[in-house]
C-alpha cells in the first residue's frame, strides 16, 4: 500500500509492514486523545447538577484547565522528540493521560476535576510532536503525505467517538448496566463515561512499544537553528505573521466555545438526554466531517492547480459564510428532525482555517524553521483559543436570561468571531501577496 524508499534515509531501516503498523497505531492513539479531551463536552449538564456548578465553572473545566497546560507543554515534548526516544515519550504520555482520564471520572469535587483535567492536557501535549517526528523518519518523502492525511484523521473521528462513546456510556450507566461492577457500580453515569475510556487508555498505552524506532538522520551543527533564528526571520515579515496567527485564533475562539456548549445547547432546546445526542451526533460527525473536509481539500487543490494562486483563501471565505445557515438553524429549526439535518449540513461544510493556517505558514517559513514555528503556532491557539474561547460563551451568557441563555451566547459570539477572523484571513490574503510581489515568491 505504501511506497519503498526512493532515496537513503532513516526510513530504509523500517520495513513498509513496520510503516503500516504505525500509522495505525499512531493514528488510533491520537483518536483515544481527542476522545478523552472532547467526551466532557457531552457531560456539560448531568456533571453541573451533580457538582453544584456553574457554566463559567463548566467552562473552565472545558477550556482553560486543560489548555493552559497543553498550551504549555508542547514546546518542551518537542524538545524531547528530538533528542529521545519517541516510541516510549508516547507510551509514558498515553498511560500518564489514561490514568487522567480516569481521575477525571473519580473526581468527588470540582477542583479535584478541574486538576485531573490540567493532568490530561500535560499528557496529550506529548503525542503530535513525537508522532509526527517518527513518520517523518519512518517515511521517504514521496509516502508522508498518505502517512500525514491518516494521522491526520484521528481528532475528527475522536470527537465523534467522543459523542458516540460517551453518549452510549451514560445511557447505559442510566439504565443501570454498571451497578453490579466493581469500582464502577457506586459512580455516577457521568463519572462512568470518563473512568471506561481511561481504563481502555492504559492497555492501548502498550500499542507504543510495538512500534519501530528509526535511527535519527544526521544532525547538520551541534545545535541547529534556534528560536532566536525563527524570531529574527518572522521579525522581517511581522505584518504577515501577526495576521496569520490572528486569524485562525479568532476563529479557534469561535469554534471551541461553539462545540464546548453543543451539546449542552441541544438538549437545553430540545430536552435531550446525553446518550440521545451523543448517539446521533457521533454518528453524523463520524460520516459528514471527513467527506466534508476531504471534499474541500480536493476543491481547494483543483482550483490551484487551474491558477487560483487564492483558492485557500477563497474557499475558506465561501465555507465560513454558508456554514452561517446551517449553524444558526440547528436553535432555530422547527422540529427535533430537522434539527438534526441542520446540524448534518454543518458537519459537511467543514471550516477550512486550519488547512489555510498550516499551508500559508509553510509557505513563507524556512523548512529547517518550519517545526519551531508550528509549535509557537499551536501553543498560541492552544492558548488564547481553546483555553478562553468556552469562557467567553459563558460569561456572555450572563447578559441574557433563563436556561438557553447560553444558546443566545452562542449566536451572538459565534457570528462576531466568525465575521472578525474572516476579516483578518481578507487581510492575511493581500499581505501574501504582496509578499509574494516584492520577494518573488512564497516559499521560506
Amino acid at each position: 500500500m505504501l511506497p519503498e524508499p526512493i532515496a537513503q534515509g532513516p526510513w530504509n531501516a523500517v520495513r513498509p509492514g513496520q510503516r503500516g503498523w504505525l500509522v495505525v497505531v499512531l493514528t488510533l492513539l491520537l483518536i483515544l486523545s481527542f476522545l478523552d479531551r472532547n467526551i466532557l463536552k457531552l457531560l456539560v449538564d448531568p456533571l453541573r447538577r451533580d457538582l453544584g456548578i456553574t457554566d463559567l465553572q463548566v467552562s473552565l473545566l472545558v477550556g482553560l484547565s486543560f489548555s493552559i497546560l497543553y498550551s504549555l507543554s508542547c514546546i518542551p515534548f518537542g524538545h524531547a522528540a528530538d533528542r529521545h526516544s519517541r516510541r516510549s515519550l508516547i507510551g509514558g504520555a498515553v498511560f500518564l493521560w489514561s490514568c487522567m482520564s480516569m481521575c477525571c471520572g473519580l473526581a468527588g469535587n470540582y477542583w479535584q476535576l478541574f486538576a485531573a483535567r490540567a493532568g490530561l492536557g500535560i499528557g496529550e501535549a506529548a503525542l503530535q510532536p513525537n508522532a509526527v517526528s517518527l513518520i517523518r523518519d519512518s517515511f521517504p518523502p514521496d509516502g508522508r503525505a498518505r502517512a500525514f492525511s491518516i494521522f491526520g484523521i484521528g481528532p475528527l473521528v475522536g470527537s465523534a467517538f467522543a459523542m458516540l462513546i460517551g453518549g452510549a456510556l451514560f445511557a447505559a450507566a442510566e439504565a443501570g448496566a454498571f451497578d453490579a461492577v466493581p469500582l464502577l457500580g457506586g459512580l455516577r453515569p457521568w463519572q462512568i463515561a470518563l473512568v471506561i475510556p481511561g481504563m481502555a487508555g492504559i492497555v492501548l498505552a502498550l500499542l507504543a512499544f510495538t512500534l519501530r524506532e528509526p535511527p535519527r538522520p544526521p544532525r547538520g551543527g551541534a545545535s541547529g537553528p534556534t528560536f532566536r533564528d525563527l524570531f529574527a526571520h518572522m521579525g522581517r515579515r511581522r505584518r504577515f505573521y501577526l495576521l496569520l496567527f490572528a486569524g485562525p485564533t479568532l476563529w479557534s475562539l469561535a469554534n471551541s466555545g461553539w462545540s464546548a456548549w453543543m451539546a449542552a445547547g441541544i438538549g437545553r432546546t430540545w430536552g435531550l438526554s446525553p446518550g440521545e445526542i451523543g448517539a446521533t451526533a457521533g454518528l453524523i460527525g463520524l460520516v459528514c466531517t471527513p467527506i466534508g473536509l476531504i471534499s474541500l481539500g480536493f476543491l481547494i487543490d483543483r482550483l490551484t492547480r487551474r491558477g487560483n494562486r487564492d483558492a485557500i483563501f477563497h474557499v475558506t471565505f465561501a465555507v465560513q459564510a454558508l456554514h452561517m445557515l446551517p449553524a444558526m438553524a440547528i436553535f432555530l429549526a422547527p422540529s427535533v428532525e430537522a434539527m438534526w439535518i441542520a446540524y448534518a449540513a454543518a458537519a459537511l461544510i467543514a471550516s477550512t482555517v486550519q488547512i489555510l493556517g498550516s499551508a500559508v505558514l509553510t509557505e513563507i517559513t524556512p523548512s529547517h524553521l518550519v517545526g519551531k514555528a508550528a509549535a509557537l503556532y499551536n501553543m498560541v491557539q492552544n492558548f488564547l483559543g481553546l483555553a478562553i474561547g468556552p469562557t467567553i460563551f459563558a460569561l456572555t451568557a450572563t447578559g441574557f436570561s433563563g436556561e438557553r441563555a447560553i444558546v443566545a451566547a452562542m449566536m451572538l459570539c459565534y457570528a462576531l468571531f466568525i465575521a472578525l477572523a474572516s476579516g483578518v484571513i481578507a487581510l492575511l490574503m493581500h499581505e501574501r501577496r504582496r509578499l509574494r510581489d516584492t520577494e518573488g515568491h512564497v516559499d521560506g
